[in-house]
């Protein structure tokens, strides 16, 4: 349950609870009097370790959020809610908590959300709710006392990083973040048709310099791709099973806060009798598109996909007077 339907829930959501398993992204803590997480509202050293520990997993992982005052039980090897244990002095319990998460994270998780659901019978207690947001500087070490480790979330359990996973952690926080940009810019007229460039550049948003920069491009819809290059290109081109590989040569770079021309294609359209044509199909009845994955050193590849019509129409309305409907 996500940290905002549960604050709008108010005592319910967390009554609502009760029979819920925990999760990658939800952690429950009961106030146990043989080791309590709290003394009259303060974190004590075990509570202290226990929220650096569970911060520090849901921040390297996938965020998540953690209910102070739900006591959790194992039962056929699957941990779910039991029963509610309220937090006594819940807004001192609250400053507590708000206190120790700007301090138990090194680096600082400024992203860190505390509130307090206080029950009907007494306002004085409740539950406190710690909403940790997948966070972009991690890793992040928890920092209690005696404690000076890396935590990640697996399941519904919190671990220990392994060594491999801390300096991953390391790398993709050292990485570039590229992303594509497209621009149509019409170089040749011939009336009544016209060539233009689907120019595709990257830019970085990342803190780190991307190198070895690489692009793979699939699922090619559409006549954006029908007519070679007339300005030279310095990329290496491949194909291999339906995918066009374009890798930059070495001297590529683009640094962060930069936008660089990456590639290019040429495509044609042309205005007639039956409207105007995009390649050999009219506008009107056109797709135009295609997935890609772009790549670099140290970062993480994924599949994305652009929709080019919308632009084109654009083209066709500014030079031919027509839309593409």
């Amino acid at each position: 349950m996500r940290f905002e339907e549960l604050i709008a829930g108010a005592e319910a959501a967390i009554q609502g609870l009760i029979g819920k398993q925990e999760t990658l992204q939800l952690e429950f803590k009961a106030n146990d009097h043989r080791d309590p997480i709290f003394h009259d509202g303060i974190l004590t050293k075990s509570g202290r370790r226990m929220l650096a520990k569970e911060a520090s997993a849901f921040a390297n992982s996938a965020g998540g959020v953690i209910v102070f005052g739900v006591d959790c039980r194992t039962a056929n090897g699957v941990d779910q809610a039991e029963r509610l244990t309220p937090i006594s002095s819940i807004m001192r319990a609250e400053t507590s908590v708000r206190d120790a998460a700007a301090e138990l994270l090194q680096p600082r998780h400024d992203g860190i959300r505390v509130a307090t659901i206080s029950t009907t019978e007494d306002q004085t207690s409740g539950f406190v709710i710690v909403d940790v947001p997948r966070s972009d500087r991690r890793p992040h070490r928890a920092e209690a006392v005696d404690q000076k480790q890396y935590f990640k979330r697996a399941g519904s359990r919190s671990y220990p990083m392994e060594h491999f996973d801390i300096e991953d952690a390391f790398r993709r926080s050292a990485s570039p973040s590229l992303s594509l940009k497209i621009a149509i810019k019409r170089y040749m007229t011939m009336h009544p048709q016209a060539d233009y460039h689907l120019q595709l550049a990257l830019a970085n948003d990342g803190e780190v310099s991307a190198k070895s920069v690489t692009m793979q491009l699939w699922d090619r819809r559409g006549g954006v791709f029908g007519h070679d290059s007339y300005a030279p290109v310095r990329n290496h081109v491949t194909e291999f099973e339906a995918r066009q590989y374009i890798a930059a040569p070495s001297d590529f770079v683009v640094h962060p806060g930069e936008t660089r021309r990456f590639h290019h294609f040429v495509f044609r359209m042309s205005n007639g009798a039956d409207g105007v044509r995009l390649g050999n199909v009219p506008l009107s009845d056109a797709v135009a598109g295609f997935k890609y994955a772009i790549g670099a050193e140290n970062m993480r590849i994924e599949d994305r996909e652009i929709d080019l019509l919308g632009a084109i129409s654009v083209e066709a309305e500014d030079f031919f007077g027509v839309g593409g409907e």
